[in-house]
């Protein structure tokens, strides 16, 4: 498994502590400029040959619509849609298998299960 970029949009005491404990050469994008633009941090991802760990829908949309070269993987966990008191039992239950499946695809991490799609072969840089 290849090693995690952490968006700083992640909510650090779950999310990120969940695939943090599978992944410990792990780091956050907190270094960069709070304004980034995403398309930033997907070339981020890809330079540094990391699997981006984000909360934003909108990687989805610059990966599949706008056909952006993607990293090795992307995974978007849609934490707050798990209720508070669920959240770190939930994500350290499905960040294994996401991680998993998550070299060449999409996945996204919803409240009971995870869904994963390949990465379109069009993609432009």
């Amino acid at each position: 498994m290849k090693d995690l970029l952490i968006d700083v949009c992640v909510d650090r005491k779950h999310t990120a502590h969940a695939f943090l404990a599978l992944a410990p050469g792990a780091f956050i994008t907190d270094w960069i400029a709070a304004d980034a633009l995403d398309t930033d941090i997907l070339a981020l991802a890809r330079q540094l040959d990391r699997i981006l760990l984000t909360e934003d829908a909108d990687f989805g949309d610059l990966i599949f619509r706008d056909l952006m070269a993607p990293p090795p993987g992307v995974v978007l966990a849609m934490a707050p849609l798990i209720p508070r008191a669920d959240r770190a039992a939930r994500l350290a239950a499905l960040a294994a298998p996401a991680l998993a499946v998550a070299d060449g695809h999409f996945v996204v991490v919803s409240p009971t299960r995870n869904r994963f799609r390949p990465f379109p072969n069009t993609a432009m840089p």
